[in-house]
């Protein structure tokens, strides 16, 4: 009975380390270099642009190949991304961030 439960704790934590696992990491830019999104991998993004100094933090969920960036300065306010590969990100109206440093 011991070993059951063992077997059945050492699964959960297995599967809870690897629900951590699928975070984004890394800062991405966007062609003409006015964006930049860096992602921690827990969730967080910071978003940053030269035009003005303007950084706002924001939360991110991933779904599959689906990126949620969500301000909270504004509720409901969602930006949905697409991860075409580990180096490319593609957002709305075609544009395309490029990863340019890892974490």
């Amino acid at each position: 009975m011991a070993s059951t439960t063992g077997v059945g704790a050492l699964c959960l934590l297995v599967m809870l380390l690897s629900a951590c696992g699928n975070g984004l990491r890394g800062t991405y830019e966007d062609e003409m270099e006015l964006t930049r999104l860096r992602f921690d991998g827990r969730g967080k993004v910071v978003q940053s642009s030269d035009i003005g100094g303007i950084e706002l933090q924001m939360r991110y969920e991933m779904d599959g190949d689906r990126i949620r960036l969500i301000n909270p300065q504004a509720e409901g306010a969602v930006l949905i991304l697409t991860r075409i590969d580990d180096d490319t990100l593609s957002g709305p109206m075609g544009i395309t961030l490029k990863r340019v440093s890892d974490p």
